[in-house]
């Protein structure tokens, strides 16, 4: 496997295969599909790439890649790799400040772009000291799309070299750039089709586009979804599911926020999907009930909650067949998330929990005692782009010289070998007594009818931490509701022995969410609100 050359080595043996579907819906509303072959997107790839070349972009050098998910992100990505330059992909919607920090901290040569992003250029270009920018404009493409000339690159793709950087989406500490060597994203490419069984000539829709880049290399058509990358929540189910019956799509990837609304709008339509033979739902915690809802909508297939991070997928996965029938009663009693077997080539050890570096591999706890969840793998990010501190705190070389990426999770492993999610290690809550863990005490609550999603904080009281629960309810409750809601979900925590001790309750509106997957909870934004309006959380005395 040599994901360099995936879109080169496919165009070779299926030059006339659909490689790529776009679907663009008018004004007017009417919809038309445009198709390219892997041989195309291969022509087109070299294409750019000699424009690149043109324009000085060479081998090792970076280049900040802000080109929207899609047709032309995927062959601007394998035009780079061509030229075995480094791509370096931030997600914008981080915010500006950490944006800008991010650009700052990893100094790329090159910035490319849309036209839109002209303005970012200009703003970025004093701190960065950019040697050049390009932009591709339509203008630009169609002149390109007439070029019947294109140099054929070799680039050296050797194990250990820098192949790209993508960053973190920095939802409890700054955004990291993680360093991809060829080695580690071949690897990560093979161990997605050993797992999963994927087959050269499945259909691909990616609810997440940048997973898009790894299709060539699976031999997968891609149908890109229309969908806005900046707000995927506000995606139209009407466009998406129908795409999803038109193409006949057999595999997908998308957050549970996003296929809550799916569901919710085959249920109500009487809408299966017998093409898809297999569902990832991953970048939060999954609820149980969301898993089966999604399975009744697959006669033909599977769902899976996949397991891992920016630096390190994946690491574990299971089914919704196996939660629904072995691990769900246990989160609801406080247990934490299951999130499955280990991958094959993948070692798990849970440390005990700390906040500082560590410069030598402690010992495992024992089975079932929850630490930091620590992991091995070939295709792990063994460092952070110009970032020593941020590497030395997540990064642990032990006597052999393997190295160990700390996930930053908090969990444990069962007596077979399952690992089990608890929660964020930042977002943990410390107090005199006992520490909160966030999946464990969210699933309480949970369960709760008016319950949409719960956050655990921590809130001080006569200078004492102690926990708190942030409610986001399904409809909007007028005072007495609110008052008789925490009264029952004061009810629940007593029921259970890891929440007994939380007794205090506060309603918002709307979550803080990340951008990359509208699902995760930013709950430490939630914790800094209600420091500063402690009012609006409510103590039930028993």
């Amino acid at each position: 496997m040599n994901i360099a050359e995936a879109l080169h080595e496919v165009a070779q043996k299926q030059p006339n295969t659909v490689g790529l579907k776009v679907t663009r819906t008018s004004e007017d509303g009417t919809s038309a599909v445009t198709e390219k072959t892997f041989g195309e997107m291969n022509h087109e790839a070299d294409i750019w790439a000699t424009y690149f070349f043109e324009n000085n972009v060479s081998r090792g050098q970076t280049v900040l890649l802000l080109v929207p998910p899609g047709e032309d992100l995927l062959i601007a990505t394998f035009a780079l790799l061509r030229l075995g330059a480094i791509p370096i992909v931030i997600d914008p919607g981080m915010g500006l400040k950490n944006f800008f920090n991010c650009v700052r901290r990893t100094k790329p040569n090159f910035f490319l772009s849309v036209p839109r992003g002209r303005l970012l250029y200009y703003l970025l270009k004093p701190f960065t000291g950019f040697e050049k920018a390009l932009f591709l404009s339509d203008r630009l493409k169609r002149k390109l799309s007439k070029r019947n000339f294109a140099c054929t690159f070799q680039p050296e793709t050797r194990p250990e070299n820098t192949a790209a950087v993508l960053f973190t989406s920095g939802s409890t500490g700054h955004p990291k750039g993680a360093v991809y060597t060829y080695g580690e994203l071949n690897a990560q490419t093979e161990a997605l089709i050993r797992t999963f069984d994927i087959r050269s000539g499945e259909v691909d829709f990616p609810l997440l586009p940048v997973f898009s880049l790894y299709n060539p290399a699976m031999g997968l058509t891609t149908v890109l979804p229309e969908i806005n990358p900046s707000r995927p929540s506000t995606l139209d189910p009407k466009k998406i599911i129908p795409s999803i019956l038109k193409h006949n799509v057999t595999h997908s990837f998308g957050s549970p926020r996003l296929w809550t609304k799916l569901a919710t709008y085959c249920e109500a339509n009487n809408i299966l999907l017998p093409s898809v033979k297999r569902l990832f739902l991953a970048g939060a915690p999954v609820h149980p009930m969301l898993l089966k809802r999604v399975q009744a909508l697959l006669p033909n297939g599977r769902v899976f909650t996949p397991y891992g991070a920016t630096e390190a997928l994946p690491v574990a996965c299971i089914s919704a067949e196996e939660v629904l029938r072995d691990t769900y009663e246990q989160t609801l009693q406080g247990s934490g998330t299951c999130v499955g077997y280990p991958l094959p080539d993948v070692r798990v050890r849970i440390l005990p929990i700390t906040d500082e570096p560590l410069d030598t591999l402690p010992n495992a706890l024992p089975t079932g005692e929850i630490g930091e969840i620590t992991v091995s793998a070939p295709y792990v990010s063994k460092r952070y782009l110009n970032d020593d501190v941020a590497t030395k705190n997540a990064k642990i070389y032990d006597t052999d010289g393997i190295l160990w990426h700390r996930m930053g999770d908090i969990g444990y492993l069962d007596a077979q070998g399952r690992l089990w999610f608890c929660g964020r290690k930042k977002e943990r809550v410390i107090t005199a007594e006992r520490t909160f863990y966030t999946d464990c005490c969210e699933a309480i609550f949970n369960t709760h009818k008016a319950v949409f999603r719960s956050a655990l904080i921590a809130f001080k009281v006569n200078n004492q931490i102690v926990p708190a629960i942030v409610i986001e309810p399904k409809n909007r409750l007028s005072k007495d509701e609110t008052q008789s809601l925490f009264l029952e979900l004061r009810h629940l925590a007593k029921a259970c022995t890891v929440t007994a001790k939380i007794r205090s309750f506060c309603v918002y509106k709307n979550f803080p969410v990340d951008v990359r997957h509208n699902a995760k909870i930013h709950r430490l934004t939630l914790m800094r609100y209600f420091t500063k309006h402690p009012r609006y959380i409510h103590t039930v005395e028993d």
